[in-house]
């Protein structure tokens, strides 16, 4: 662990240290390969996340269908590029006091000790339950043909959206093993079925894997910048210079072969 990741622990647990919300270069390294969904001090304990680091244009899932800015863009293509974990204390007016990208492969903070160190002041209410003003959440970020860049930040508390995340993950994890150590995924917004008691008909989001692609060299260094006017939505599929990547086979992901 770096010396500013150690610092940024510590200040985690003390309560002490707050830095402003900050914005850092989230496209560096895509933490495809260092994902981790993990907790200090929690054994196998899955972190739901709320919004907020965004580049470019936010996306939304709202059960049944991808949106922005309240438009169903659901089916839309988009080029999967990058993933960060972000720590972020909310103030009881619902905007960030603090805003932290963690580095590639490092754990969250324990939440729940430092939401239980943290005055009920300091707490607030969202749908109808009081939560604490410490939560972590994963941003996914994507590029459409025109490298027009967006952001999916996973929805809080919402476990569909974290096997929505850990699945495409572990998907690009299992390409770059077989395949390519720097591909990408084209995916279509899309969805599954994920009843419960009180919902049957409820769907998560899903990300349809369409293509395994490699982004010409350079060109993550020319995503526009964010708050850029909405750009018009793309369906061509993916990028022109892209290079296709064959997909894994069945026989690769067992580690094994048929003999005849």
């Amino acid at each position: 662990m770096s010396d500013e990741s150690k610092k940024l622990q510590a200040d985690f647990a003390s309560g002490t240290a707050l830095t402003p919300a900050r914005n850092q270069n989230i496209v560096d390294l895509d933490g495809f390969n260092d994902f981790t969904n993990e907790v200090e001090g929690a054994e196998d304990e899955r972190v739901n996340t709320s919004a907020r680091v965004i580049q470019g244009t936010k996306l939304k899932y709202i059960d049944p269908r991808w949106q922005i800015d309240g438009r169903d863009v659901t089916g839309m293509l988009l080029t999967l590029v990058g993933t960060r974990n972000v720590v972020n204390k909310w103030g009881p007016d619902g905007k960030p006091l603090v805003t932290n990208i963690l580095p590639p492969g490092e754990k969250f903070p324990d939440f729940k000790k430092l939401n239980a160190e943290e005055p009920q002041s300091a707490w607030r209410m969202v749908f109808g339950k009081l939560q604490g003003p410490w939560q972590g959440q994963h941003c996914l970020y994507f590029i459409d043909d025109n490298y027009n860049p967006f952001t999916w930040p996973s929805p809080i508390t919402t476990i569909g959206s974290s096997i929505a995340v850990e699945e495409i993950v572990d998907h690009i994890k299992r390409v770059r093993r077989y395949r390519d150590p720097d591909a990408c995924v084209l995916v279509e917004l899309s969805r599954k079925h994920f009843p419960n008691k009180y919902k049957p008909d409820r769907q998560r989001p899903f990300l349809q894997v369409k293509q395994l692609v490699k982004l010409a060299p350079g060109r993550m260094s020319q995503l526009p910048e964010a708050d850029e006017p909405l750009p018009a939505l793309s369906q061509r599929g993916a990028l022109a210079d892209a290079q296709t990547v064959e997909p894994i086979t069945l026989a690769e992901e067992m580690n094994d072969t048929i003999k005849y």
